[in-house]
């Protein structure tokens, strides 16, 4: 369902870009490839409310390789540009707890176990440009744009080990948590580009506000429905930083660096279970959740058209 929306926005993004590919455009095209760094976490309520957080789950240190694709489309003052990405977790910690006391307090379970999984991130945007020259040898710019962004984390829990009681090692496990955070986005880019030296340097500044939906499959509870356990619904901000660098060492050529990171937070929402009889409890005591992302890439930029 996900995966399918993430192509439908990326591919008709591409199809606008390639139309407007003409004499007077200039088209880049590029491919990234890098390390990745992030982190997860939300907690629910019980249904009463008391305890306050009643089950929490922390996904840290999911080490990624990703890829990433650019593409963007400068006519005359309007920039149309998009992005993909697609990592894979090689590495990761996940921690299961529950509590019987408010404020996280009488911890009865907990787990430590191996994390997985991919996370994958489509968006598209519009900007309108404003260049003159800083000084001699300098072309500065400012870009205020808009668009939207869907941001995809699909979560896996196996080798289970539980740490509270100490009774080891268990088996069976491998649980889902596929988590989504889409919504339109409104932000500014800054530049500066070295024409003497053929380097640009970039600072892009987004602030998104929309939604967070998210599905589980808990497979060792056979109380739960399967394969979807449970379901979170809240509105969701995000705050996403990138510097950006880029090194034209021929006329069509660039090599390029960026470094982006992302902060999103989820509000207090909707925790919806499906039970294995076929009953639904709907409880508005989703209480947060909060995702953080570093990433460092490098790549090749192709310019044909400038």
């Amino acid at each position: 369902m996900r995966s399918r929306k993430t192509s439908v926005i990326f591919g008709g993004a591409c199809f606008a870009f390639s139309s407007l590919a003409a004499a007077d455009s200039a088209v880049s095209l590029g491919a990234e490839a890098g390390y990745r760094v992030d982190s997860l976490d939300w907690n629910v309520a019980d249904t009463d409310g008391d305890p306050n957080v009643l089950s929490e789950l922390t996904w840290s240190s999911l080490e990624i390789v990703q890829v990433k694709l650019n593409m963007d489309v400068t006519y005359r003052r309007i920039k149309l540009f998009g992005s993909a990405a697609y990592g894979k977790i090689d590495e990761g910690e996940n921690q299961d707890s529950d509590y019987a006391a408010n404020d996280r307090q009488a911890e009865f379970s907990r787990s430590n176990n191996r994390a997985g999984g991919e996370v994958a991130d489509a968006s598209v945007g519009i900007g309108y440009l404003f260049s003159g020259d800083t000084e001699s040898g300098y072309q500065g710019y400012f870009m205020p744009m808009a668009g939207y962004s869907i941001n995809r984390q699909d979560l896996r829990m196996t080798n289970g080990f539980q740490t509270i009681p100490a009774t080891g090692s268990f088996a069976g496990l491998n649980s889902s948590y596929d988590a989504q955070w889409s919504g339109p986005w409104v932000g500014f880019s800054i530049g500066e580009t070295d024409t003497g030296r053929a380097l640009t340097l970039q600072l892009d500044v987004v602030f998104l506000k929309g939604d967070y939906e998210a599905e589980a499959d808990w497979n060792l509870r056979p109380d739960f429905a399967h394969p979807k356990s449970f379901e979170h619904l809240a509105d969701a901000s995000g705050l996403t930083i990138s510097l950006h660098s880029s090194y034209a060492f021929s006329n069509s050529w660039d090599f390029v660096m960026s470094l982006d990171y992302r902060d999103f937070r989820a509000d207090a929402g909707v925790d919806r279970i499906y039970l294995a009889d076929g009953t639904t409890i709907t409880s508005p005591r989703f209480n947060e959740a909060n995702w953080e992302s570093m990433s460092f890439n490098v790549g090749l930029q192709w310019r044909p058209w400038r």
